[in-house]
């Protein structure tokens, strides 16, 4: 069952009724589901979750591509560090609340 909530997350869907949009866009949350009213808020700090979530997937999917682009020689080292650094503060912004997404469904 907690799969099923996921994947929906995934796909920007309400954990409960599947139909419903979590995120407004890509910055923005809802605090409802407009389908079945499902409130997302639980309480306080809640989505303070989402923030271990991002930091996973930045690290897994941009600062461990780079480190190993710089130690197999492919990148030198100015490009990795400012890769990494400037990827990792564009990526916190643009995917927070889609992270806070995933943490609901998780």
């Amino acid at each position: 069952m907690k799969l099923l909530y996921f994947t929906r997350t995934c796909k920007n869907r309400c954990p409960r009724c599947g139909e419903g949009k979590v995120l407004k866009d890509i910055f923005t949350r809802q605090d409802a589901c407009e389908v079945c009213n499902f409130k997302y808020d639980r309480e306080n700090g809640f989505f303070l979750g989402g923030i271990p979530v991002s930091y996973a997937l930045i690290c897994t999917f941009w600062i461990v591509p780079w480190l190993v682009a710089y130690f197999f020689g492919w990148a030198p080292v100015l490009w990795t560090v400012f890769g990494a650094i400037t990827g990792a503060v564009a990526f916190t912004y643009l995917g927070y609340a889609y992270c806070q997404c995933l943490w609901l469904g998780i």
